[in-house]
């Protein structure tokens, strides 16, 4: 597990996407198995602190995409209460019922301590929607984004990292549209720049 940690907390993409991918295919794996409860109690809540954390960090903004989809995950796993097993210690929390109630506390815990600047009602607000968009990624991702926004705007950080993805995306598909167009009418292109699947 350490391993998969460093992974999607390293700074190179293609590893970071590599531990997310594998963390969360990991867990869609281990969903109704003999062994998922086991595993959601010992790890669940130290997977989640490192995500937030990696989430929060600036460094590692380009990944967003991933992040939100693990995220989004953990969250409908509590919800749909596939995660039965206590991920507290019952003593410790006598006024809490459920995972989902000891997650929202939990998190919302982790999110005050680690942003004493953001008001409760911010970090209240946010954590609701994990809850409420965790079936709708591109929902969950601009909510998450925004909750990232929030704190860089309290820190007087830069933005710019947060929609390059999105950018990157729009970008291939506009040449992609082009090319397209392109081909379409004679003579625009130089024969020498059509491949052979172009012409197919």
């Amino acid at each position: 597990m350490d391993s998969i940690v460093w992974a999607f907390k390293h700074t190179m993409r293609n590893v970071a996407d590599t531990g997310l991918t594998t963390v969360l295919t990991m867990l869609q794996n281990l969903d109704g198995k003999d062994v998922a409860q086991s595993f959601y109690q010992t790890y669940f809540l130290n997977i989640l602190q490192h995500i937030f954390s990696v989430v929060t960090d600036s460094t590692n903004a380009a990944q967003l995409s991933n992040q939100s989809k693990v995220l989004a995950y953990m969250f409908s796993l509590v919800e749909q209460k596939k995660v039965s097993a206590p991920l507290y210690n019952q003593a410790e929390y006598p006024d809490v019922s459920d995972n989902v109630a000891f997650v929202k506390k939990y998190t919302q815990d982790l999110l005050k301590k680690a942003f004493p600047n953001l008001q409760e009602m911010q970090v209240s607000v946010f954590v609701e929607g994990l809850y409420a968009l965790n079936q709708d990624t591109a929902a969950f991702r601009e909510h998450l984004r925004d909750f990232i926004v929030q704190i860089k705007e309290c820190a007087g950080e830069d933005l710019t990292d947060l929609y390059l993805q999105e950018k990157k995306e729009q970008l291939l598909q506009a040449a992609a549209a082009k090319l397209k167009y392109q081909m379409m009418v004679p003579g625009i292109l130089n024969p020498h720049e059509v491949t052979e699947e172009m012409n197919d």
